[in-house]
């Protein structure tokens, strides 16, 4: 994966860091016998999860002797994750059980990598002191979820990332799921919930700011309002955090003002004068 800003003509133009991470789906421990709440009709064990895991551990050994050999054929697979054993590429694990949480952090010392960071991460909080001994930071799932367990607090995942910086755990938010590209726009209001639940706002706020860039290893130029640093920033007339009081005014990408204008805001303001001629 790259990092892009959105005001560009092309991908050239938009891209930060280029080919910056590899991306790893890490075996389930448990697999669904169902859907619904709660798992649907149950959950049941993998029998073959130690057996993918160890098809993982494969893959890595022969990607680990591929940097260091270079052979002149070239791998395009491999290649790619050269970078992962040196430092200069992170390593994104997809994953959320504590047990494979455990696992994966065995298997970041096996191979001795340096930039981990864990994606979704439900049940971190259960191995935090591990991943902060570890220094793996965790990119939480859309805190606007059901819990996934009967047994679960209703609230559990709106005060998962107090639950993990309590601990020491560097935490951003991130919203991969069904329907990605609409639901980014609720970002703003996944970190508001969070500090209704154990947070404060300037934590909250940093949820999706300076904690992702840090992350993402662009806090020198992004994530929070410093001289020297890129203008990316936006100003509202509330709170930005808050549904109600979310009302950008203007925002800006390295210094450039962006339009904020929409489908929505033609549409605001076309039924606005509509009415307003009415009342006349």
């Amino acid at each position: 994966s790259s990092i892009v800003q959105f005001d560009a003509w092309h991908w050239e133009d938009a891209v930060i860091k280029a080919d910056d991470a590899v991306h790893l789906n890490w075996p389930t421990q448990y697999k669904r016998k169902g859907y619904g709440f709660g798992g649907g009709k149950g959950w049941e064990l993998n029998k073959k999860y130690k057996e993918e895991v160890q098809k993982v551990k494969d893959h890595f050994k022969r990607a680990q002797a591929y940097a260091v050999h270079k052979p002149d054929d070239k791998d395009l697979a491999f290649d790619a994750m050269s970078g992962l054993f040196s430092g200069e590429k992170q390593l994104f694990v997809h994953l959320d059980a504590a047990k494979c949480l455990l696992d994966m952090i065995a298997f970041k010392k096996q191979f001795g990598l340096p930039n981990v960071v864990v994606v979704g991460g439900y049940r971190a909080d259960k191995v935090a002191d591990a991943l902060k001994e570890n220094d793996i930071p965790v990119l939480v799932q859309r805190v606007h979820s059901l819990p996934r367990y009967q047994h679960e607090d209703f609230d559990h995942p709106y005060k998962l990332p107090a639950a993990l910086m309590d601990n020491g755990v560097l935490v951003a938010l991130e919203g991969s799921g069904r329907m990605e590209r609409m639901n980014s726009r609720n970002i703003p209001f996944y970190a508001g919930t969070t500090a209704a639940y154990g947070l404060t706002k300037e934590q909250a706020l940093q949820l999706i700011t300076h904690n992702t860039a840090k992350i993402l290893g662009i806090d020198d130029r992004y994530g929070s309002l410093e001289k020297g640093k890129s203008a990316t920033l936006f100003l509202s007339e509330g709170d930005a955090l808050n549904m109600k009081g979310n009302k950008l005014i203007k925002a800006f990408i390295d210094g450039r003002e962006i339009s904020l204008e929409s489908h929505q805001t033609q549409l605001y303001k076309k039924f606005k004068e509509k009415y307003a001629q009415q009342e006349k």
